[in-house]
């Protein structure tokens, strides 16, 4: 009897993880977590649901050429699932603007037509939407970019969502670097829509990059406010507390907003985790809370990281808090 309980509930264990557990992982950044529990578990490659946000953890891990491979057989064994059609897509784009020129033309052209095909068989599914029409905005005609394509495509999106078709304009804007034209456009939408996140944290990246620095924090703090998806939400939250070192402004809203997205990708995957330690170092300073700051630059006192620009910034503020002799 004993053998036969244990014996069911790993039975059990071996079907636990269902694909809304693993994108709460994936959301909290645990990508080696879901590549070692699937991997334990080889029947759950069958749900394609679940192998695709596996793929996604891989990219995250940069396993992108290893994540070809699996997708070439993935999208042949589910020819009309949109989200790996996508998935397969956007990585042969990546692959080919990074890797060998010999094979960089074949890769574009496959990706293109993944997704293509990935719309075509889920109109809703909008990053691959938003993501076509951005190849088909950018990428030179030799290689199938088409700013009337791109246009075309954003005004069947907005037949089938009016929001996404708008954000999708935004970013046609945005690429050809019209930006004060796509603030005006935004704000446009927001007469109507005041506090939709994606259009207010499209405007804030906007104004964070012509330096408009305290109005986009408040957008992102907004963002924060009205997310409901927690990738938004967090991302928002780590550019206010950003912005709140660049401005030395808002800089208790910005440690609140550091402490949380600490506390969420704690133990995690996030790329951007030991920034977000060393900018709240960095508040702690300005706050005029040296033992905070110490006590938190200790934590990251010795990463090591290829990001240049993260080890000079570690680099000026250990001097900082280090006394003078």
């Amino acid at each position: 009897m004993k053998i036969a309980f244990v014996g069911l509930l790993f039975s059990f264990s071996a079907f636990a993880i269902e694909p809304e557990q693993a994108n709460r992982w994936y959301e909290q950044a645990q990508y080696r977590k879901i590549l070692t529990e699937i991997d334990q578990q080889p029947d759950l490659k069958n749900n394609p649901d679940l192998t695709a946000i596996y793929v996604q953890a891989m990219f995250n891990l940069r396993q992108r050429e290893e994540a070809n491979t699996l997708l070439n057989q993935l999208i042949v064994e589910y020819p009309r699932h949109s989200e790996l059609l996508y998935l397969a897509g956007i990585n042969k784009i990546v692959l080919a603007s990074d890797g060998n020129i010999f094979n960089a033309r074949q890769r574009t052209s496959d990706g293109l037509q993944l997704l293509i095909r990935a719309v075509t068989e889920d109109p809703e599914n909008y990053p691959a939407q938003h993501a076509l029409i951005s190849f088909y905005q950018s990428a030179p005609p030799a290689a199938g970019g088409s700013k009337t394509l791109a246009a075309e495509q954003a005004t069947l999106l907005a037949s089938v969502n009016p929001l996404q078709g708008a954000l999708a304009e935004v970013q046609l804007l945005i690429l050809e670097a019209r930006l004060s034209e796509a603030v005006a456009l935004i704000d446009k939408h927001l007469k109507k829509m005041p506090n939709q996140p994606d259009l207010l944290a499209t405007k804030a990246s906007i104004l964070a990059r012509q330096d408009a620095h305290i109005v986009a924090q408040q957008l992102y703090s907004k963002t924060a406010e009205f997310s409901i998806k927690p990738t938004q939400r967090y991302n928002a939250l780590y550019q206010v507390g950003r912005l709140a070192v660049l401005t030395n402004d808002n800089v208790l809203e910005g440690i609140t907003a550091l402490s949380e997205y600490i506390g969420y990708y704690k133990d995690s995957d996030q790329s951007r985790l030991n920034w977000a330690k060393l900018r709240l170092v960095q508040l702690f300073m300005l706050a005029g809370s040296e033992g905070r700051a110490e006590l938190l630059f200790a934590d990251i006192v010795n990463t090591t990281s290829a990001d240049e620009d993260f080890m000079n910034l570690k680099d000026q503020v250990k001097l900082q808090l280090t006394p003078p002799l």
